[in-house]
């Protein structure tokens, strides 16, 4: 008797603590605080045919609970099944998720994705859906909208190639997409035109045989980036691999290019056979690398009006010598992600091993004229010219950031007084000191980074102060 009297005390107990449980739910008319009404996702590439690429980046939203007791709250697609977008909050995920519970004046996180149809217009398309929260009866509405980007799409099976031997890209309306690596063979040309933009995937590297030329124009400057165009370039350095230049590769040609975001930007390996240059730059920026904007292992590279930097360890790295010319550039290395200790601007005619001995050397030609290597260390060159081969240079009428003299050739330390280091904007203010102090070359450079003209008395770096 006792046992049944225990048995029904226990069972009346858990049918309190039930009820008890039920009753903490808040049942009364109440409202969401939702940390956003829409939840843009800005441009995103439509679906490649046959595959699941790309998805969107994920963006993130809360719901909040104002109230003094738990609620549940009910999540729901408008666009079910068919909706382009996917949610997830608390780990649950669905085009519908019931019962989320939501503590006292606690709050949930929602997590957002999508992948979007080709839509086979010329431009962005804007593809629309909503999440339907309800409590207790009521609904609120949180809207999704992205626009929907078709694109032309360059898509290799993992570790192989993609060849683009006699490719001539040249729309401006749709972008291209290079998805693992691509390829340009000994003895072909990859030509791009002025306008167009190619975004990369992660895995992503341009390898360069045989020759690019890259023909943009200042009004329509040819872009290189990763794949996620939602993203600012800024701050945003390992997105694809960069492009390469292999051994062999000759006569490339890149004018009027924004390259961003790569891991290194431009990397060129050794001396061309025929004695021409590996690669011609010409009014070209390279910003955001993880590691180099410009690297040059034994290579020859001439570089006019560009800009180079903003990089984790250097704007520019001549490796086992080469042969270098920069004529009115601006080297830069203000960004903060980087952790780096030393210079960013590099020349060595060593290759040294981990423990630094001396393992090969080759000949090392610099000229770098009316050109600014700037940044936050007080010693921003690392020279490196202990190798046994010559070690040459023409430096002339440079600001450099050095607290010795490295070059026989004369240069300013000084504040090069930038428009705005923090926004990366890299013209000069009225009272720079680079202003009218470079000298007149032969031939003229007569045009700077913009393509603004450059008057009787040029500036020191890649910009012309306009009047």
């Amino acid at each position: 008797m006792k046992l049944i009297r225990a048995t029904l005390t226990l069972f009346v107990m858990l049918l309190l603590f039930a009820s008890c449980k039920k009753e903490k739910f808040f049942k009364g008319n109440t409202s969401l605080k939702i940390s956003a009404d829409t939840v843009w996702f800005d441009t995103v590439f439509t679906r490649a045919p046959g595959s699941t690429y790309p998805i969107s980046v994920t963006q993130i939203f809360w719901i909040q609970n104002r109230e003094n007791a738990t609620i549940e709250v009910d999540l729901k697609l408008a666009g079910g099944n068919n909706s382009p977008y996917r949610i997830n909050a608390d780990g649950f995920s669905g085009p519908e998720i019931k019962g989320l519970e939501i503590p006292a004046r606690d709050s949930i996180f929602v997590f957002v994705q999508c992948s979007l149809e080709p839509n086979n217009t010329t431009g962005p398309a804007l593809v629309m859906d909503s999440i339907l929260s309800k409590v207790n009866g009521k609904e609120q509405k949180t809207y999704l909208a992205a626009y929907g980007w078709d694109a032309h799409y360059y898509r290799s099976p993992q570790d192989t190639l993609i060849s683009l031997c006699g490719e001539v890209w040249s729309d401006k309306t749709k972008p291209y997409v290079i998805i693992n690596n691509a390829y340009v063979p000994q003895g072909c040309t990859f030509t791009i035109k002025e306008g167009v933009t190619v975004y990369n995937s992660s895995r992503s590297v341009l390898l360069v045989a045989g020759t690019l030329d890259i023909q943009g124009s200042a009004a329509e400057p040819v872009r290189f980036t990763g794949d996620k165009p939602t993203f600012s370039n800024r701050f945003l350095p390992n997105q694809w691999g960069g492009i390469y230049f292999a051994v062999g590769s000759v006569n490339n040609s890149i004018r009027f290019a924004r390259i961003n975001n790569a891991a290194v930007g431009i990397r060129v390996d050794s001396l061309p056979a025929s004695g021409s240059n590996n690669l011609v730059l010409e009014n070209t920026e390279i910003l955001f690398a993880g590691q180099a904007a410009l690297a040059g292992i034994t290579a020859n590279i001439k570089a006019t009006n560009c800009v180079f930097g903003e990089s984790g360890a250097y704007s520019f790295a001549g490796i086992l010598g080469g042969n270098y010319e920069f004529i009115h550039c601006t080297f830069t290395g203000y960004s903060a992600f980087g952790s780096r200790q030393d210079g960013h601007f590099v020349l060595t005619n060593t290759l040294r091993d981990g423990n630094g001995f001396i393992i090969q050397t080759k000949a090392m030609q610099c000229r770098m004229v009316n050109s600014i290597v700037y940044g936050f260390l007080e010693e921003e060159l690392f020279i490196d010219n202990k190798g046994s081969a010559t070690f040459n240079t023409d430096i002339q009428n440079n600001i450099l950031r050095s607290k010795s003299q490295p070059f026989s050739g004369n240069f300013y330390n000084q504040d090069p007084l930038f428009t705005s280091t923090s926004n990366y904007e890299f013209s000069l203010k009225s009272n720079s000191p680079a202003i009218d102090k470079a000298l007149v070359l032969t031939p003229l450079v007569t045009k700077d980074f913009l393509n603004n003209p450059r008057d009787i008395k040029p500036d020191i770096g890649a910009f012309e102060k306009q009047p």
